[in-house]
């Protein structure tokens, strides 16, 4: 993921992981001369750092997604292999790919115990989840709703100033995923579900399946949500060494 940037149209969008942006970039690419900007994994804060002044002023935008969902999505991708990226050493994060030692970790225990998605959350998901959409989204002048993208997609270009823009493509769909969200997160796994996604659900206006019933989010859950974001800002903006991010737009 990266963000895209066109002069053109004075635009700016920040591709976040697993959130469809890989569709959208190649649409912004193709159709309104959208370059890359900055190197991949770059946020926010950063392209504030090297703006112009015009480009401050570009409209922003990005796409957020149920965490959810994107838990399912990285469990599926990570179960069937998707396109080999996890057993490919050029993608490796150590190699400047995208594939970082955690996401290896996660993969060989799925491959190696044949692990359902129950099995998998309860090892993998134990702290109250953040994802970089906290660190962009409250940046954005228009937030896609990833539920709603086809048309919430065509209404940020539409307030970006592009007339009449053409539809998204469907593209990158997981294999095998199923839409249903309780046929995942199932009855043993709702209490750990609830407080590890609460805090974010509700920030953000999500809600847990329906079918559920009332939820209350555990205090302690929403407590160490608003620390380890707020410390995890700090660490991005001051502490954490980024590579030389050059522009390539």
């Amino acid at each position: 993921y990266r963000m895209i940037i066109s002069h053109k149209y004075k635009f700016l969008f920040i591709g976040l992981p697993f959130s469809a942006s890989s569709a959208i970039i190649k649409e912004l690419h193709a159709n309104y001369e959208g370059k890359p900007y900055l190197r991949k994994h770059s946020l926010y804060h950063e392209f504030i750092k090297g703006a112009t002044t015009e480009e401050k002023s570009y409209f922003v935008f990005a796409v957020l997604r149920n965490p959810m969902e994107i838990a399912v999505t990285v469990y599926e991708k990570m179960k069937a292999n998707a396109k080999g990226n996890f057993t490919n050493p050029d993608l490796f994060n150590e190699n400047g790919g995208h594939i970082t030692k955690n996401h290896r970790i996660r993969f060989n225990y799925i491959k190696d115990n044949n692990a359902t998605f129950q099995e998998y959350f309860l090892k993998f998901h134990s702290k109250p989840y953040d994802n970089y959409s906290s660190m962009t989204i409250d940046n954005c002048d228009f937030v896609i709703r990833h539920e709603n993208i086809a048309e919430d997609y065509l209404l940020a270009l539409n307030k970006a100033g592009v007339e009449a823009p053409f539809s998204l493509p469907v593209a990158n769909k997981t294999a095998g995923k199923k839409n249903d969200l309780s046929v995942y997160y199932t009855k043993e796994i709702r209490k750990k579900a609830i407080y590890v996604f609460g805090p974010f659900l509700a920030k953000y206006n999500y809600s847990f399946p329906e079918k559920w019933g009332a939820i209350n989010t555990p205090l302690l859950s929403a407590v160490k949500f608003k620390i380890t974001g707020f410390l995890r800002r700090i660490n991005e903006k001051f502490i954490k060494k980024h590579p030389l991010r050059k522009s390539i737009a």
